[in-house]
């Protein structure tokens, strides 16, 4: 990302990719040894950029950053959970779809999945355009799908492999298109491709729309992460 970068402190992780939105900027905070004052460091580095941005911390870490995000005004959002499936063999066969085909996207189709994953998601579209640019699409690991029915785009999603797991990012389905199995179908095909390059486990973090389809693909809820987000995170 042109305008990214990541900073990090023993126990926390701030990034930042430059785009409005406001989980893709903030504070992850993964350990109880994380200093408060280094957290708050990392917080102002991030309001200092303007972005909306969050605070999101795994569960035994929350209570303690409680009192930082609500002197800072933020609000709490739902807790995220953060979904692992351990065993992927079974998957692609549980998740077949006869009607989609799917097909992984060069880099310079990457505005097609960046236009499709706004109508799922409902954002503006220059958002997502200006996230996942051909560059990203580029780098190692990563895969872009588009699932098409009858030459029309219905469903999209990310895999990134890194080691010995599969993180899945970004699975959309546009309102018309839900509720046929399509969203569940392109997961299995980034998980499938993210063990075929070596991966033995697949993770991700799910929206409270699409917590079903994972969890009858075999995810299951490792993790309730809480997040704050901050006050220019929403309208008004």
């Amino acid at each position: 990302m042109p305008d990214g970068w990541a900073r990090a402190e023993p126990g926390a992780v701030a990034m930042v990719t430059g785009v409005g939105i406001p989980t893709l900027n903030g504070v992850w905070v993964a350990s109880p040894a994380a200093r408060a004052g280094g957290v708050a460091d990392l917080l102002d580095q991030v309001a200092a950029t303007g972005l909306p941005h969050c605070l999101q911390a795994r569960p035994g870490v929350a209570g303690q950053l409680q009192d930082q995000a609500t002197a800072r005004g933020m609000e709490p959002e739902e807790h995220i959970p953060l979904m692992v499936l351990e065993d992927p063999r079974d998957l692609a066969r549980n998740a077949a779809t006869d009607a989609l085909l799917i097909r992984e996207l060069p880099p310079v189709e990457a505005p097609e999945h960046a236009r499709l994953a706004a109508a799922g998601f409902e954002a503006p579209a220059e958002l997502f355009l200006q996230l996942m640019r051909p560059s990203v699409l580029a780098a190692p690991g990563v895969r872009c799908y588009l699932g098409e029915v009858d030459g029309e785009p219905v469903t999209t999603a990310v895999g990134l492999t890194l080691g010995s797991c599969v993180g899945i990012f970004n699975v959309a389905t546009p309102p018309a298109y839900r509720r046929r199995g399509y969203g569940a179908a392109v997961t299995a095909r980034a998980v499938a491709d993210g063990v075929a390059a070596g991966a033995n486990w697949a993770w991700l973090q799910s929206s409270g729309a699409g917590y079903h389809v994972y969890n009858r693909l075999g995810f299951r809820t490792a993790e309730d992460w809480q997040c704050w987000l901050s006050t220019n995170a929403r309208p008004g």
